[in-house]
């Protein structure tokens, strides 16, 4: 996993990735909307994780099974969803360039992110593992500052329909962009952990209280 992450482009192929796509779109009224808490994050709509296990089980099945797999391959380790069930999994819809991610850590040391639509030039910067070792508080310590970061080189991905892209999030920092009104982006994003991980309460808690 070079600086991090790992993309691979065309993982699914258009006929899966369309089967997947219209599966999630036939459910669009389980989509929350997330709004921004104290400037941490950007607003956007959020299937989290106790809906898909509970009424998409195919999905849970696609993320625990191959989206796993490939994961752990290129991580070299055994990996579970994270404890957290609510933020394990997400299935994220972005419809504005005023809904996104900001620069963040993931609450799982291992992350996917796999593209189903993105018709408005959605993207995932990423800021390379050799640098973001040395910048690991600043997107909490300087959050009203989020542009601090935007001084630092960043790796911009924009996805394709079916590319992955496998990530070493909680020690890679990283965010979601939107910058066209025009169009949607629709991922399925997933957070796990080596099967030794010790837990953490004090920074899950953090999590769920800045992010959702």
């Amino acid at each position: 996993m070079h600086e991090g992450y790992e993309r691979r482009v065309h993982f699914l192929g258009p006929q899966e990735t369309e089967h997947w796509l219209r599966r999630i779109e036939s459910h669009t009224d389980l989509f929350q909307e997330v709004r921004a808490k104290a400037g941490m994050n950007l607003p956007y709509r959020v299937i989290d994780g106790f809906d898909v296990r509970d009424k998409l089980p195919d999905v849970y099945a696609l993320i625990d099974g191959p989206l796993r797999a490939a994961l752990e391959e290129s991580a070299g380790t055994r990996l579970e969803l994270m404890r957290d069930r609510k933020r394990a999994i997400r299935i994220q819809w972005y419809r504005s360039r005023s809904e996104g991610l900001r620069w963040h850590l993931d609450g799982g040391l291992f992350s996917v992110v796999l593209t189903l639509k993105n018709t408005n030039e959605g993207a995932t910067e990423i800021i390379p593992r050799s640098l973001s070792r040395y910048l690991k508080p600043i997107p909490y310590v300087l959050f009203p500052f989020p542009r601090v970061l935007e001084c630092f080189p960043s790796d911009v991905i924009r996805s394709e329909p079916g590319d992955l892209i496998l990530i070493h999030g909680g020690v890679t920092i990283h965010r979601g962009t939107n910058p066209s009104d025009v169009g949607e982006r629709l991922v399925l994003v997933a957070s796990f952990d080596p099967l030794d991980r010790r837990p953490t309460p004090v920074w899950d808690w953090l999590a769920r209280k800045l992010n959702y």
